[in-house]
């Protein structure tokens, strides 16, 4: 399943309108919410891509993915305080969000993707 491509403006539809900072940020579609940080001609991102889209397939209904290309969305990075790729946000329904800078096995993902999902 590809991932959704998102955007500063289309930010506001997954964590909602007036949350300026991501501590104060929450999923809007009741569902967790995994973040992928990348640029294009990174080759761990590359690397990173088709696993984050297998298991996008795998959690479809209970998790989101979604894709922020940081070489367009700088002001989404800011935000996040993304300073290097590839770097993923996991987001719970309830509680803080998670930062993981760097990339991460297909079971290191699913472990995390797992508790965030048992919260």
């Amino acid at each position: 399943m590809e991932l959704t491509e998102l955007t500063l403006t289309g930010l506001d539809s997954v964590i909602g309108p007036a949350c300026e900072t991501p501590d104060s940020w929450r999923p809007v579609d009741g569902r967790a919410v995994v973040l992928d940080f990348y640029v294009p001609w990174c080759k761990p991102c590359q690397a990173l891509a088709p696993v984050l889209e297998e298991l996008a397939g795998e959690y479809a209904g209970r998790v989101d993915f979604y894709k922020i290309n940081i070489d367009r969305e700088r002001r989404v990075a800011v935000r996040f305080k993304v300073k290097n790729v590839p770097a993923l946000v996991f987001q719970p329904l309830d509680g803080p969000y998670r930062l993981h800078v760097g990339a991460m096995t297909k079971a290191a993902l699913r472990e995390v993707i797992e508790a965030m999902i048992r919260y």
